[in-house]
């Protein structure tokens, strides 16, 4: 694989230097489409050599990856759709396979229905899954979800190209 080599052993590691690749070669983001979708080729191939691996949370708590190339997929287009809309003073955030997308969205509204979100009542922002949510409700805050299923803020990781690039 040309760009997940054998140093990407965890699917945190994998998804790590996915984001940072996808801000570098991404064609709305001035890189170029064959590049991108080689990255994005082998970044499935690496989360398919991770499946079944099992792994700890923040917490200590033991739990086993299960790779879905349908909720992969459907994940990194939502995100590349949110980066495109290009929302100042929103923050999009990946915990586990969910995309929340929180702060001043009201002007972004239509958009974020059109791209598949869906306005969470309780936490006051908008969210995406590619698969229907089984399992208990939780009353716990994005910190407390975040810190059991992993956490990357995607606009952070926006700001931080910027800063590199000048």
């Amino acid at each position: 694989m040309e760009y997940f080599f054998s140093d990407c052993l965890t699917v945190d590691e994998i998804k790590k230097r996915y984001r940072l690749l996808a801000f570098e070669h991404h064609p709305d983001r001035g890189g170029d489409l064959a590049t991108m979708q080689r990255v994005n080729r082998d970044y499935h191939a690496a989360l398919k050599r991770c499946n079944l691996q099992s792994a700890h949370t923040e917490e200590g708590k033991e739990y086993t990856y299960r790779y879905d190339e349908t909720v992969e997929e459907s994940v990194i287009t939502v995100i590349s759709s949110l980066l495109s809309l290009k929302m100042e003073g929103v923050k999009i955030m990946l915990i586990g396979t969910w995309v929340w997308v929180v702060g001043e969205t009201k002007p972004f509204k239509d958009s974020l229905k059109a791209l598949g979100c869906k306005w969470h009542s309780t936490r006051s922002c908008w969210y995406f899954t590619a698969k229907p949510h089984r399992g208990f409700y939780s009353k716990n805050g994005l910190e407390s979800l975040a810190a059991k299923y992993g956490y990357a803020d995607v606009s952070d990781m926006k700001k931080r190209e910027k800063r590199l690039s000048h």
